[in-house]
């Protein structure tokens, strides 16, 4: 048993299918398509650059030179198309069926619950009804790294008051979700509908009434 007291969840893909947020958003791309390749190549690169004392500036800079525009205007791209109208997508997505059960089951038992994502979270957390669930929410951008490095899984840890290794943190990415958790000292649930082969995640889950189950025998009684 590993005595947990909170569990931390990534949004994107595991609250809910990323399958039909692109299908949602595909016109979308198609129509942004030069931005949306090169942002995603600016967020692939930039979760190898240490140390970063700017994020909004640093990821603004490596837009801006990928697009030959300046700073400011990568900036006023990603605020007005990524962050808002990229995000408001999502609204009317479903999320995964136990989703809101696990949650609140959680927390019945007395465990924190919080919510840490590589994009903004709290107007999207709207968008999917899952508003004030949380002990905590924070995107890993407002830490100054995304995932997989330590530094958001250990500012979850100290925004729930918990110490990494009583925490289980939940993602369905194992490269930034399983690997940056456990790296940081946490233990992790990987939704997938197979193992990884040697997988290091504690629990691999297709369905919330099985991490449900498995986390409430691991957890420590009346936690919170």
């Amino acid at each position: 048993m590993l005595s947990l007291k909170a569990v931390g969840f990534d949004i994107d893909g595991t609250l809910y299918p990323n399958s039909k947020m692109y299908r949602r958003s595909l016109w979308f791309v198609l129509r942004h398509l030069r931005l949306m390749s090169r942002f995603r190549k600016v967020r692939r690169q930039i979760r190898q650059v240490r140390p970063i004392d700017d994020f909004y500036r640093v990821q603004a800079e490596m837009l801006g030179a990928e697009l030959a525009m300046s700073p400011d205007a990568a900036a006023r791209l990603i605020d007005e198309l990524i962050y808002t109208d990229w995000e408001q997508i999502i609204n009317h997505v479903p999320v995964y069926d136990g989703v809101f059960e696990t949650v609140e089951a959680l927390r019945e038992a007395g465990l924190k619950v919080g919510v840490t994502s590589d994009f903004p979270v709290a107007r999207k957390l709207g968008l999917l009804g899952l508003e004030g669930y949380w002990d905590c929410a924070f995107s890993s951008e407002e830490v100054g790294y995304l995932k997989p490095n330590p530094e958001p899984f250990l500012e979850l840890a100290h925004r729930l008051n918990c110490r990494p290794d009583e925490i289980l943190y939940v993602g369905n990415s194992y490269k930034y979700d399983v690997i940056g958790a456990v790296n940081a000292g946490m233990h992790a649930a990987h939704l997938a509908r197979t193992p990884v082969k040697n997988t290091i995640a504690a629990l691999t889950f297709s369905r919330f009434s099985t991490l449900r189950s498995w986390v409430l025998e691991n957890a420590v009684s009346k936690a919170r």
